[in-house]
């Protein structure tokens, strides 16, 4: 079996099981992880990147969501950390291992406010954005209240106005990838800005 295969198969199998923290497991996968892999694929055609790599970084790039929530203090760590064995179990190389958590995984999060050092981070960003605003991610976790069950309605609004600007002005790094954007972003402003 092909490893990016059993990368898959693992992720399937972790976000098959119950959450015991938010129950939100099945559409995280489906609605969310799948689309920024499809994405992904869409973006790297396009640019000469390491392909295998960044699609492998795009099924792990949430993964401890689940078995928790965006309020654990040590999501990105348990995250990254289960990503490394889901690797190593598939038959990527230490090396590899290295380049997908270190420099694309963690370099796609924006973390300190510093830009994704590689292409391959830059896809896994773009990508990771255009799944928020190209599906009904914002809506869901609102609907459900995922992720805020204890705030109010006004403070979610606000979250998501913040989050759509980042997202579209520091996540997206190809210009015709913000082409794509630019009208969803308008409606979830119109939406969220009633």
């Amino acid at each position: 079996m092909h490893k990016i295969n059993k990368v898959i198969e693992s992720v399937e199998r972790l976000y098959n099981q119950k959450n015991p923290v938010i129950d939100w497991n099945e559409w995280v996968f489906e609605g969310h992880v799948k689309v920024v892999a499809d994405w992904v694929e869409k973006i790297s055609e396009k640019h000469d990147c390491d392909n295998e790599s960044v699609l492998a970084a795009a099924y792990l790039h949430d993964l401890a969501y689940a078995w928790t929530d965006k309020n654990d203090p040590d999501l990105e760590e348990k995250s990254e950390s289960k990503a490394r064995e889901v690797l190593e179990e598939a038959g990527f190389s230490e090396e590899k291992i290295t380049f997908i958590v270190d420099k694309i995984i963690h370099g796609h999060g924006m973390q300190e406010e510093t830009e994704p050092e590689t292409l391959e981070a830059k896809v896994l960003a773009t990508a990771d954005a255009l799944a928020h605003f190209t599906t009904d991610f914002y809506l869901e976790i609102c609907w459900n209240r995922y992720l805020f069950e204890d705030k109010s309605l006004d403070d979610y609004k606000k979250w998501v106005l913040e989050k759509i600007e980042r997202d579209f002005n520091n996540k997206i790094f190809f210009e015709e990838y913000k082409e794509i954007a630019k009208p969803y972003l308008q409606s979830i402003k119109t939406l969220f800005g009633l």
